[in-house]
């Protein structure tokens, strides 16, 4: 038995196993993609026309929306922590301050089946985004920084702290359709933030 030949080997079954895996994803979000340019990218086309007709316009606005979340979650695979954190922060679905809980609880509860359904998802790899940020920055603190930077550091990793009770109260707050272990890796998180 030759260790290293296992490792070769079971890296190449593993890259093909991926590869295979990424196959269908790659071909459904570039066919995604493809619809979008052609058909809701460039103001009134006829899909948006029949959209409006019917009273589904929601129908093209959540497919924008799963659209950002499939770059969101590209961001999260990639470790692009920040970008991740910042698109999803930019897309409103999560409250961004005390005052707009009550509002972001009601919104969620207007979205489209489909995404309340896989909103743990979005939920557990946001806090994913802070905890990382977070992780990132304590490891940075004190390491010849200025006092200055120091404290602009302290005040990044409290904002982050904050938005982590946010989603946590939140999360709490919709209750998601999902498993108790995404609740706790979610409050986890948070708490490993402290």
């Amino acid at each position: 038995f030759n260790p290293k030949i296992s490792i070769i080997v079971h890296t190449h079954i593993i890259v093909h196993t991926l590869t295979q895996i990424l196959k269908p994803y790659r071909f459904w979000r570039n066919a995604a993609l493809h619809f979008h340019s052609l058909h809701l990218a460039h103001g009134r086309t006829h899909v948006v026309e029949v959209l409006e007709k019917e009273g589904n316009l929601a129908l093209g606005n959540t497919f924008q929306l799963l659209m950002n979340l499939m770059v969101f979650f590209d961001r999260c695979r990639d470790q692009h922590w920040e970008d991740a954190w910042t698109l999803i922060d930019s897309l409103l679905l999560l409250p961004q301050a005390e005052v707009e809980m009550t509002r972001k609880v009601e919104a969620f509860h207007c979205l489209d089946n489909v995404l309340q359904h896989s909103f743990h998802h979005i939920a557990l790899a946001s806090m994913e985004c802070l905890y990382h940020q977070h992780s990132n920055l304590k490891s940075s603190l004190g390491r010849g920084q200025s006092a200055s930077a120091a404290g602009a550091t302290e005040q990044r990793l409290m904002e982050l702290r904050g938005r982590g009770r946010l989603l946590v109260t939140f999360v709490g707050l919709i209750q998601m359709r999902s498993s108790t272990d995404t609740n706790a890796r979610i409050a986890r998180m948070e708490a490993y933030m402290m």
